[in-house]
């Protein structure tokens, strides 16, 4: 049985976002719009196209911690009351789980990089550790553990052992929930036996354009959409279509011209928020879409901005991998 740092381990290595806090209600997409309207007599879904698409540079700026190498190494996050949004968290109420990632053959801008395009794969992590701290704000790296299973972590973190990456997360599912995110980096000669994760507003850094792309008309009323012909996400980054799993539908004050500078606050900023998780497929009826509190979306309207977006919960990256302005017919 390979263990949890074992050569050729290729344990999840799933990563999360968080535009905010979990959200407590999301209904789930039981079947896809039709494909052929003609055939069906329902309404025709409108296509997302790239062009459609909004624009964002820049990427995760991730902290780093330089500790001893092989000893037991005291994770403490007590002052951890900002999440990498800048958003309010508790470090007792909010974080459940303490995961550590090792990637062997990755430095640290690498496996920055890769979490920034959502282009990281199984094979290039050989470990997942993880700790439940419970009601404490610290974690042993001798607590980590491999799916319950006691694990010596402490003998493998070391500096030929590559990249670690710690995620503070809510939830418990590996690397879902992120609330933070930071690489500890074991160095030989130094002797620091703590990593005390210090808030930084800098870890998530984007600058975004909600106003160059062509708007998305759509009916008022919830009608379907179909993003099969999109290609490109937000970042010229390719989209893997089945990393969409969920639909966000915001409407806001602000002019998009308003919003660019206030991105990473945008589930916080809308007048009105509405998800819909998705379950495979490439086409969605937004009649499903609810609030946190189980409100149905009950169409557009022409005042304000309504956002369009599809992202990926399980991405470490908060980005939407797709948004668009919506023009209401």
């Amino acid at each position: 049985m390979l263990s949890a740092w074992a050569p050729g381990y290729t344990g999840r290595m799933s990563s999360r976002r968080l535009l905010a806090p979990l959200l407590p209600l999301i209904l789930v997409v039981a079947a896809g719009c039709p494909k052929d309207p003609k055939d069906s007599g329902d309404a025709e879904c409108v296509l997302l196209e790239n062009e459609n698409n909004y624009a964002w540079t820049g990427g995760l700026v991730i902290p780093e911690y330089i500790t001893a190498e092989k000893v037991d190494i005291k994770i403490d996050f007590s002052a951890l009351t900002d999440d990498m949004l800048c958003h309010d968290m508790d470090p007792v109420a909010d974080v459940d789980n303490i995961g550590l990632t090792r990637f062997p053959h990755m430095d640290e801008a690498e496996v920055s990089s890769g979490l920034t395009n959502n282009s990281l794969l199984q094979s290039d992590t050989n470990g997942y550790v993880s700790c439940e701290p419970g009601d404490a704000t610290s974690c042993m790296l001798s607590q980590f553990n491999f799916g319950g299973t006691a694990y010596n972590t402490v003998d493998v973190y070391e500096e030929a052992g590559g990249t670690f990456l710690i995620v503070v997360a809510n939830g418990f599912d590996p690397g879902q929930g992120a609330l933070f995110l930071a690489f500890l980096k074991p160095t030989p000669g130094s002797d620091v036996v703590e990593a005390n994760l210090t808030p930084t507003c800098d870890v998530v850094d984007y600058d975004v354009d909600l106003t160059a792309m062509t708007h998305l008309s759509l009916p008022a009323a919830p009608g379907c959409i179909d993003w099969s012909g999109l290609t490109i996400a937000g970042n010229g980054e390719p989209v893997v279509p089945g990393k969409l799993d969920e639909i966000l539908i915001g409407h806001y004050t602000q002019t998009p011209d308003e919003l660019d500078d206030q991105f990473t606050d945008i589930e916080l900023l809308a007048s009105e928020f509405y998800t819909l998780e998705l379950t495979g497929g490439t086409d969605a009826d937004l009649t499903g879409a609810a609030s946190a509190d189980g409100t149905a979306f009950g169409g557009f309207t022409t005042d304000g901005t309504w956002l369009l977006g599809l992202r990926c919960t399980s991405c470490t990256n908060p980005a939407p991998i797709f948004m668009t302005v919506v023009d209401p017919t």
